[in-house]
């Protein structure tokens, strides 16, 4: 994600589309995974400036305590303010700030005795590099050259490239630091956490991810740590599961129509009510069609957007993004045989509908391990009667989806996800 205020227009899209969207505060990475650590013998420092991003210091801190590690926090002075971040409609907000008292001063500070050093970011690491710069390089110098881990996260990696210990090493971060990470002769990449020797970077908000990472650096150094025997990177329909992205940007390359095929045939091995199969597929390749389709779907949502703050420019660099995929699948649900029972008609639109979900759920993970990238577009919906029109589908049937397939410009980070505990109960609701 990111660490300063910014509209996320994908989130708006949710925001105006989902009511399940309003209120939600799921931005910040936490699950249910219970990780044999034994940091005991491990001792951590945390290095801050003022304005650090107060969750990425203290959640990381707190994992790494509950793991038995030592960990002191240190800064530029005897307590410093750090901000957190929450979602107000839809933006990002940093308004709400905590104080954190700390248990070292940068200027009596040496890598002596620890086991890593750690850099949140925010406003942290300009402020280290303002107001201590020669402490913090020789701090930095003094760990790296007895081999001390050195991790950073979001804004973090700035101290990393300004003390000269990224050359030639994979790094991540906030995509703000990845031109000095680079021009400090880094290699950059677009990742949740990267280990590399005794750097490990990462991005907001993975805290979890990242203490892990931490954790099986300084407890695993030559890989094999519980992470990676995960079932979901071992067993490839799990990792394909968790590693699919909804795709927005796509590069000028076609999609062979042999390839579509393949998709096509993956959706139809969705299971079905009554094997009824209800699923209907209209495959667009020509720019004319998209370019109507766009605007049906944006000119039925314009006046939506606008009265959610969304500017035109945004709202229309956004469909053009989705709609430069070479291909649009376009998903109806076409009414089966009718039922006799009158209970029973009340639902039958609703398994025609889980079906054809089924049956994009299925395109979208084949799309994955053909390395396209896809995205689920809900909100054509809002132009159903003009897509149909275009497409010249009968009466009848109902649009579900329309899917955007196409060779990915770039792979964005996974969105957080509630952990299970919060969703799902035993035997009755809320019963954990």
């Amino acid at each position: 994600m990111r660490c300063k205020a910014v509209v996320v227009l994908p989130a708006l899209v949710s925001l105006l589309l989902s009511p399940m969207a309003h209120g939600s505060e799921v931005w910040w990475e936490r699950s249910d995974e219970q990780y044999p650590f034994d940091l005991s013998k491990r001792r951590i420092l945390i290095v801050v400036g003022d304005d650090f991003d107060f969750q990425e210091a203290t959640v990381t801190r707190d994992l790494w305590k509950r793991w038995g590690a030592t960990v002191d926090i240190a800064g530029t002075a005897p307590q410093l303010t750090g901000h957190l971040w929450k979602q107000v409609a839809g933006r990002w907000d940093r308004s709400e700030t905590r104080t954190l008292k700390m248990d070292l001063l940068l200027a009596d500070l040496t890598a002596a005795g620890y086991d890593a050093v750690f850099f949140p970011g925010g406003g942290s690491p300009k402020n280290l590099l303002d107001k201590e710069p020669d402490r913090l390089k020789a701090l930095v110098r003094e760990a790296n050259a007895k081999g001390v881990l050195l991790a950073a996260i979001c804004h973090g990696p700035q101290v990393l490239a300004a003390c000269d210990v990224v050359r030639g090493r994979r790094v991540t971060a906030h995509p703000e630091v990845a031109p000095a990470l680079q021009l400090a002769g880094g290699v950059f990449e677009t990742a949740v956490t990267v280990t590399d020797g005794n750097l490990v970077t990462g991005n907001w908000p993975y805290f979890e991810s990242f203490a892990v990472a931490v954790a099986e650096r300084l407890l695993f150094p030559k890989g094999g740590g519980p992470s990676e025997q995960s079932l979901f990177v071992t067993n490839p329909v799990l990792r394909a599961i968790k590693e699919r992205r909804s795709v927005r940007s796509f590069i000028e390359r076609e999609v062979e129509p042999a390839t579509v095929q393949l998709l096509l045939r993956a959706a139809t091995w969705a299971p079905s009510a009554n094997n009824d199969q209800p699923w209907r597929f209209v495959v667009v390749r020509k720019r004319e069609t998209k370019d109507a389709v766009r605007e049906a779907v944006s000119g039925r949502l314009r006046v939506a957007f606008e009265k959610a703050g969304v500017p035109v420019e945004l709202q229309n660099s956004y469909w053009a993004a989705v709609f430069s995929a070479p291909v649009h699948i376009f998903a109806f649900a076409a009414a089966g045989k009718a039922e006799e029972d009158a209970g029973l008609v009340a639902v039958q639109a609703l398994w025609e509908a889980h079906g054809v979900a089924a049956a994009c759920q299925n395109l979208l993970l084949a799309a994955h391990a053909q390395d396209l990238g896809g995205v689920w577009l809900g909100a054509p919906l809002a132009a159903e009667e003009d897509i149909k029109r275009l497409l010249g589908a009968p009466r009848g049937v109902r649009l579900i989806a329309v899917l955007a397939i196409g060779y990915p410009a770039s792979r964005p980070l996974p969105p957080v996800r509630r952990p299970v505990s919060e969703v799902a109960f035993d035997e009755a609701w809320e019963r954990r």
